[in-house]
């Protein structure tokens, strides 16, 4: 009995997950985009736009979509969707569920609608390269900001812009990371001390090591990363800086440094870390599959 409870309380929270996750959907006019299997139709990026929804299911409008094609009705469909996750500021969640097309009707005005089954899963969306996770120092223990070099160095006579003695003093921290970029919070007194007027387009390089999971042994990576954008918060007093990620280091016996180009437009390595925290948060709510 105890574990049927269970099983049914666990049932109940998945529920509420997914329903809370439909009302950010529709809160935030958020896309769904549609995927079929197969055979069902030729037309790509096709999307939707949720109007209402409950346990019984969801209605979507489908405003691309001339006529009633009757070959969607029962038809599986996986629905693919990118929201802000109203817990973590800053975080955008990538995630995919899928369901069931119960019936396809067309309004006076011509838009047709679907009805849809309501979602009896919910995984994370493979979307590595986009997904920007949030970390702490468990996730990425180390990070160091250098001018941009290249070649032989010596490190310990180049200061760094934000340095290691800096990140244990808490006078910035690693905000949130994904495959090809990576957002820093600095305080303002570092600010004003070691970027007081930052430069979009300027490049630096960023060594950081990585930890997949609790125990085990951290990765290394440098990359050359560009200053996309900064942002101050008065609230804060702190300047969010965020970077691109635009080639991967490599240490060459012969040269030094060698900047890479990146291979799909991540830094090699980096996209398994990003998934596998990306995958803990949602395991850590309860909305695994």
């Amino acid at each position: 009995m105890c574990a049927l409870w269970s099983r049914e309380d666990d049932s109940k929270r998945k529920q509420q997950v997914i329903l809370d996750l439909l009302e950010d959907i529709r809160d935030q006019r958020a896309k769904l985009k549609l995927e079929f299997d197969a055979g069902i139709t030729t037309l790509k990026d096709l999307t939707a736009a949720l109007l209402e929804y409950d346990i019984s299911g969801l209605a979507v409008e489908v405003a691309s979509l001339k006529g009633v094609p009757r070959a969607f009705e029962g038809a599986h469909v996986g629905c693919f969707f990118r929201v802000q996750d109203r817990e973590v500021r800053g975080r955008e969640q990538y995630l995919t569920f899928d369901s069931v097309v119960r019936a396809v009707s067309q309004q006076p005005n011509g838009v047709v609608h679907f009805s849809l089954s309501f979602p009896q899963n919910l995984k994370s969306a493979q979307q590595r390269r986009s997904v920007r996770v949030k970390v702490d120092n468990r996730k990425v223990p180390e990070l160091s900001v250098w001018p941009d070099f290249s070649g032989w160095q010596d490190l310990s006579k180049l200061a760094p812009v934000f340095g290691a003695e800096q990140l244990a003093n808490r006078l910035y921290k690693v905000d949130n990371f994904s495959a090809n970029g990576l957002r820093l919070l600095v305080s303002s007194a570092l600010m004003h001390e070691a970027m007081p007027q930052p430069v979009k387009g300027s490049r630096f390089a960023v060594n950081f090591r990585a930890v997949a999971e609790p125990g085990a042994a951290p990765a290394s990576f440098w990359a050359s990363a560009l200053l996309r954008n900064h942002f101050y918060d008065p609230q804060t007093s702190e300047t969010a800086l965020g970077f691109e990620f635009v080639a991967e280091g490599v240490m060459d016996e012969k040269f030094g440094m060698v900047w890479r180009p990146l291979r799909f437009d991540e830094v090699s390595g980096l996209g398994k870390f990003v998934f596998k925290w990306n995958l803990d948060l949602y395991r850590e709510k309860g909305m695994g599959a």
